[in-house]
């Protein structure tokens, strides 16, 4: 974190996030991604050639389509003789990368080491860290399709851009000693991976329930009647139905009213305002009076994003990720605030990678600003974030 702060200046961030943008599209993307290095060819594009956001922004707008005709060629896979073959033709990884490995590896305990039958050498030592770095070791599923997409991280993925995605949570007031009530049912999108992450990024106890298939509402119930259950996590659908039966079994005298949970995150759909207040009052009905937090979550960017607090627009990460806003009709980026197609591109990822990504989500505007809320300073989503593109 020490190269990076969320509280330097927006033109400061701004200033870092093309630069970044611009070296990792022309050092990593530009040589290691089947699609884009097609991509680029198609539209007669050198990503050398490239120096200004005015020169990237002539990069045509990715979509849902041109990732469906073949997902593999979305996933960086640089090649490496006699270490991993790659079917698609790319760049090979440099000597000085190599280098590289081999200085991470020295003196490094390995528990391939620790637990082989035979000793681990040095080649495989070098070998392990380009594995690290490059070869997939996690996949989960784009949703809402007849045939859904493979999405690829590395362990580098996971050990360095996703804690600090996860680490957002700090922002709406959650602690490393709060306990989480998780309800969202269990499935191979980064809505339901994220909150497995975020105990090894954030802390906090959290109970699974996995979906009414694996925990029983009965039990559900009796765990929140019985431990102290700081925050709740759900879709809104989800959280409906479980205030509404657990108020069901309040008015029985079934179970006692719980007023422990302080933050309420919902995740995985769009939250409407009239859906938000039913939520309040529901909760307000079974004994406590969370803030409600939004997110916005779309499995191909490989991370959900937060509000810092109740209606205070989802902070989008500025470090990972460069943002834009489509016109609806010329697709063309429109100025700050104005509506349109939330548009995104990675920014030093593995795995798989999108440049200029339209998600087809709807929204009102995007502004950079610093939150009254938080004081940091993030591009935030204001309004209503909307799926329209199928």
């Amino acid at each position: 974190m020490a190269s990076y702060n969320y509280r330097w200046s927006i033109e400061k961030q701004k200033r870092k996030a093309e630069n970044r943008l611009i070296v990792y599209l022309q050092k990593v993307v530009a040589k290691y991604s089947p699609f884009y290095r097609e991509w680029f060819q198609t539209h007669n594009i050198d990503p050398q050639w490239i120096d200004s956001l005015a020169d990237f922004q002539k990069i045509p707008p990715t979509t849902k389509s041109d990732h469906m005709k073949n997902p593999e060629k979305f996933i960086l896979k640089p090649y490496k003789p006699e270490w991993w073959e790659c079917n698609f033709v790319t760049e090979p990884l440099s000597p000085f990368q190599s280098f590289k490995y081999w200085l991470k590896a020295l003196n490094k305990t390995y528990l391939r080491g620790v637990f082989a039958k035979e000793p681990v050498g040095e080649e495989e030592r070098i070998i392990m860290e380009a594995v690290n770095e490059w070869l997939p070791v996690h996949f989960h599923n784009t949703r809402g399709s007849k045939q859904p997409a493979l999405i690829a991280y590395t362990k580098r993925d996971l050990l360095v851009n996703i804690p600090e995605i996860v680490a957002h949570l700090y922002m709406t007031g959650f602690r490393a000693n709060w306990e989480v009530f998780n309800i969202m049912p269990a499935s191979p999108s980064v809505s339901f991976f994220q909150s497995v992450w975020a105990p090894l990024s954030v802390g906090g106890g959290t109970f699974f329930t996995c979906g009414d298939k694996q925990t029983s509402p009965k039990e559900q119930f009796k765990l929140a009647n019985n431990i102290t259950f700081e925050m709740f996590l759900g879709t809104p659908t989800l959280t409906k139905k479980w205030l509404t039966s657990a108020i069901e079994k309040l008015s029985k005298k079934e179970i006692n009213k719980i007023s422990s949970f302080k933050i309420c995150l919902l995740t995985g759909e769009p939250l409407l305002p009239e859906t938000e207040a039913e939520i309040k009052s529901l909760f307000a009905e079974l004994g406590s009076t969370p803030e409600i937090i939004e997110s916005y979550t779309n499995n191909r960017t490989k991370g959900t994003f937060y509000e810092c607090s109740e209606n205070s627009g989802v902070h989008l990460n500025p470090r990972y990720f460069y943002w834009e806003v489509l016109d609806k009709k010329s697709l063309e980026p429109v100025e700050a605030g104005e509506p349109g197609y939330l548009c995104f591109s990675h920014i030093d990822w593995r795995g798989t990678v999108f440049i200029r990504y339209n998600t087809g989500d709807l929204i009102d505007g995007l502004v950079w600003e610093t939150c009254d809320a938080c004081g940091l300073t993030f591009p935030k989503i204001k309004g209503s974030i909307k799926r329209s593109l199928k």
